[in-house]
């Protein structure tokens, strides 16, 4: 059956359902010992691959959690987006210092225009393509992927599956 991921509701009985300490949760049911390897990889894969200025546009930021996977070296320039307003008022405030948008991924056409001339050296989605290919369908994630190729010179995908090394997409 498939879930309704396109809806701020959807998201904010999410994360009102998870308990203090298990944010994670909130994306991914699991327990925390899996929940740590699975940002030993991601962190592991974003080492290799992200250089110390690189910019990063963070699609379906949720809390911000991609910003503490981040090399440390790592200062280039970062633009957070998620469809929950709840997620992105967390992110403010574990990262007030960097931006973040509440916006759809469905809809970029703004985020084309304002970052075409200067697109994002990456645009990482974490766990994203499979959730909406399998909650909205290929033709939806197709119109994303293709958006997020006008702002971003690579794409990388990273999944929740620790043996997915993830995928990067240069544009």
């Amino acid at each position: 059956m498939a879930e309704n991921i396109f809806s701020v509701d959807y998201w904010r009985e999410r994360l009102d359902s998870t308990r203090p300490g298990e944010l994670h949760r909130a994306v991914y049911l699991c327990h925390k010992s899996k929940w740590q390897e699975i940002e030993e990889a991601h962190g592991r894969i974003l080492a290799r691959l992200i250089h110390p200025l690189d910019s990063v546009l963070d699609a379906g930021c949720g809390w911000g959690r991609l910003l503490s996977l981040m090399p440390d070296v790592w200062v280039g320039g970062y633009l957070g987006m998620d469809l929950s307003p709840d997620f992105v008022h967390l992110a403010d405030g574990n990262y007030p210092d960097r931006r973040f948008w509440v916006h759809d991924l469905r809809d970029l056409d703004l985020l084309v225009k304002l970052f075409k001339s200067r697109r994002f050296d990456w645009c990482v989605l974490i766990s994203m393509k499979h959730m909406v290919i399998r909650n909205a369908g290929q033709g939806v994630w197709d119109g994303i992927e293709e958006q997020l190729k006008g702002v971003a010179k690579r794409l990388l995908f990273l999944e929740y599956d620790p043996d997915d090394p993830g995928t990067v997409l240069e544009c």
